[in-house]
């Protein structure tokens, strides 16, 4: 077998389990295993959220929210990186509010996130006051800004975790205003700089783009089967539920992951590439995880019941 089977193997292993068994044994199971591995330091370890709409407190019940979030990460034996994927503002709050969202993002360690409709829902120059708060980088490649926040943007950075190099772009859906190139061939032309001439281990793309649009509109799915030096798209903009990641094939046949949590941060998703002594990528693991307690048995559970979940979060 070769390695790129294995990897895409051992993915389709985790999965299986923990969708198969018992959701609170396998949260505790996959953590186990997850955190065991990372001391040989051949790891990359990314955690990640999507959509938070400005919610620090609780979003619903005693679920969501970015404090929700931060308890499940302070419980996680592993450092790693942490990303939004987009919608982590809410076009509704006061300027105040936001810059409370963002401080909370500071505090938390973003590295990075990318931007959406509730981020330039006030227009670009409200946005350009708030960027210099961040701490974090506010990456998108596909967007053509006009002053100040054309230079605060970036097309991508680059970041390390321990001996790999990590390439990260965001890339966004059409927004009026706002003026937008194809997100596909440019998140393809901004990953193949970073893989190729920047010699990125791992090439992550933020997606504001949702998993799945009609027609010919891009989403996390079309990206994927579409590029070619993409390692792991981390989705956000549409209430999507995923039990964990998903692979797709690029047009080289290699496998991209696809990961989405929820939004409200009501979910927290984590996944660890792990590699050879060549850097060559042996396999992945994942899992998403409710970030609180909708009710006493989901609190820290692995999102694994997708449809007994969803239920919960629609009612809630």
């Amino acid at each position: 077998m070769n390695k790129r089977r294995l990897f895409l193997n051992q993915l389709s292993l985790m999965a299986g389990a923990a969708v198969l068994s018992n959701p609170i044994a396998a949260a505790a199971s996959l953590s186990k295993k997850l955190n065991s591995v990372n001391s040989a330091g051949k790891n990359v370890t990314v955690y990640h959220t999507n959509d938070l709409h400005g919610n620090i407190d609780p979003a619903v019940s005693n679920a969501g929210g970015l404090n929700q979030v931060k308890k499940l990460i302070d419980r996680e034996d592993v450092n790693g990186l942490l990303f939004d994927a987009g919608g982590f503002l809410n076009s509704a709050h006061s300027p105040a509010q936001q810059k409370d969202m963002i401080y909370a993002m500071n505090n938390m360690g973003y590295i990075a996130a990318t931007l959406g409709n509730h981020e330039l829902c006030h227009g670009e120059e409200a946005l350009a006051r708030l960027v210099p708060l961040m701490k974090f980088e506010l990456v998108n490649c596909n967007y053509q800004f006009n002053g100040e926040l054309n230079k605060l943007v970036k097309p991508y950075t680059i970041v390390y975790s321990g001996k790999y190099k990590i390439g990260i772009t965001g890339v966004g859906h059409q927004i009026k205003g706002v003026k937008y190139n194809d997100a596909i061939q440019s998140a393809n032309y901004t990953a193949r700089i970073l893989k190729e001439q920047e010699k990125c281990d791992l090439v992550i793309c933020l997606a504001h783009l949702g998993h799945t649009q009609e027609d010919d509109l891009p989403d996390n799915q079309k990206l994927a089967k579409q590029s070619a030096h993409i390692d792991l798209i981390i989705g956000g903009h549409n209430q999507k539920l995923l039990v964990g990641p998903v692979i797709k094939l690029n047009k080289l046949k290699q496998e991209v992951i696809i990961s989405q949590a929820a939004w409200d941060g009501l979910m927290m998703g984590k996944v660890v590439f792990s590699f050879e002594n060549n850097k060559q990528k042996s396999y992945i693991r994942g899992k998403n995880c409710i970030a609180g307690d909708l009710c006493p048995q989901t609190q820290g559970a692995s999102f694994n019941d997708l449809r007994a979940i969803e239920k919960l979060l629609v009612s809630a």
